[in-house]
Formats: C-alpha cells, structure tokens, sequence
C-alpha cells in the first residue's frame, strides 16, 4: 500500500486503535516503506501525544480526555493547535462586521492570538485570552465576568450566564476535549460544558477548534451533539467514519496541513 506521510500516519492510527500496539516491521511491510520512516512516524506522533513510542512499535496513547489546563498536556499539538489557530483566524473571521464569543482552552487561544485587529466585538472567557489582546488597539474586547476557576483561568458561574444571555454573537468558537461519535462533543469540567453550550446558543454560527487528538476521545461532561455545529477545524488525520458523520449533519470540515500552515 503506497502512501504518503498524512494518509499513512491516519492508517497507523486507526491500526492502533483496532489493535493497541503496532510493530515497526510490520508496518513498514503493510506500507512498502522502510523502517526508518515508520520510526519518524512514530516518532512524530509521539511527540504530537497521539501514540506512546515503545522499543519495536507502539501503543495507543490514553484515551480518556483530561483537562486541556493539565500542564503535562496544555503544551501538546502546538503546531497543529497554532496552524488550526491561524486558518480560522484567516478564513472564517469577517472583519467588516463580525462578534465573536470565544471558549477558554489553548487551541482557541492560539486563535485568539491571531485574530486581526479591526474594529469588531470580542468577548472572551479566558483571562489569558484577554491578556494577548491587551495592546489590540482596534479590536472591541470584551471580558466575560463571573468567578474565576483557577484551574481553567477562565471566568464561569451565573454572573457569566447572565451577562452571555444578553449578548447575541455572528460566530462562536469553542474547544472540547474529545469528539466522540456517540458522546459528541464533551469536556472535564460540568460548568465549563454549560458555559460553553450557552455560547454555542447565543451565536449564529458555532466552529469547533480541535487537532486530531481529541477525535475518539469522551471527556466527562457533554457539551452539545453534532447537530448545533457548522464547521470543524481540526488537522490532517480525521478519520473516515467522523468525515461520513459531519457529512450527515452538514457540518463543514476544514483540514489543516500543519507543516505548511502560515
């Protein structure tokens, strides 16, 4: 099977998880590859946090999604996370006219910290968020009050309730820490599902931030199902079943080359 490094890097993925562990040699016949390459695939993913790089192959990397704010996570996927950032800062922000609502999370803070500045609305959650858009001198920024979850950096609780349901919103961009296809959408922490599923109602158009890891992931709370998105932004490696599935409910898929990402 002849294939180039996105599609056999998918494949190695969906082959980890129908088996748990996979074999550097064996990989390297089913791909017509040398092992050499199969090492950097995994090598790669490793470092990416999908796999855990074992001598002669490798495992599935946990799948139960933790926290985004878990510092041994928090750093994963960077580049993945920036470019995913960088395309819907680009491509999906109209900066004529647009208010936006953005999730807490670091892939929505990599959009965050790409977004242009012209004179539109901002409300953010996030008190890093709000900290990269400080010196903005265009942007109409916007801080969600309420308590301030320490462990999220995020503003949350009634207050923040009742300041979102008087705001109405062009676009909302959200985070999740896994995408299941029974569970949907889902995240670790019950306040932070509510206030996000509440942003995702006061605004016209919903877009789901997420790099490949998060895909075949189920957090501990729901934050909505795939009926209430309209596009999902995520990397390379999405695998077939979730295409077909998006396909179903319309939801408009947009693929980011990482490596090539500006």
């Amino acid at each position: 099977m002849k294939t180039n490094r996105i599609q056999r890097q998918t494949a190695i993925l969906e082959r980890l998880r129908e088996q748990k562990s996979v074999s550097v040699q064996g990989l390297a016949q089913e791909f017509k590859v040398s092992v050499m390459t199969i090492h950097r695939d995994l090598r790669q993913l490793d470092d990416e946090g999908y796999v855990s790089k074992q001598h002669g192959g490798a495992m599935i990397a946990n799948r139960f999604a933790f926290s985004h704010t878990n510092p041994d996570r928090s750093h994963l996927n960077m580049a993945a996370k920036k470019a995913i950032g960088a395309f819907a800062a680009k491509h999906l922000v109209n900066p004529e006219d647009d208010s936006l609502i953005i999730d807490s999370g670091s892939t929505t803070l990599a959009f965050v910290q790409e977004l242009p500045d012209v004179p539109i609305n901002v409300m953010l959650s996030s008190l890093p968020a709000l900290l990269a858009l400080s010196e903005r001198q265009h942007l109409r920024v916007h801080a969600l009050g309420g308590k301030l979850e320490h462990d999220l950096m995020a503003f949350e609780g009634t207050i923040a309730h009742d300041i979102l349901k008087s705001c109405h919103f062009s676009k909302a961009f959200i985070g999740t820490n896994g995408i299941d296809i029974h569970a949907g959408f889902t995240t670790a922490n019950t306040a932070n599902a509510q206030l996000t599923r509440l942003m995702a109602e006061q605004a016209k158009e919903v877009y789901v931030l997420a790099d490949f890891s998060k895909f075949h992931q189920r957090a501990f709370a729901s934050i909505m199902h795939f009926d209430h998105i309209t596009g999902v932004v995520t990397d390379q490696r999405v695998p077939d079943e979730f295409r077909q599935l998006f396909d179903r409910h319309r939801i408009q898929l947009f693929e980011v080359d990482h490596y090539h990402e500006n």
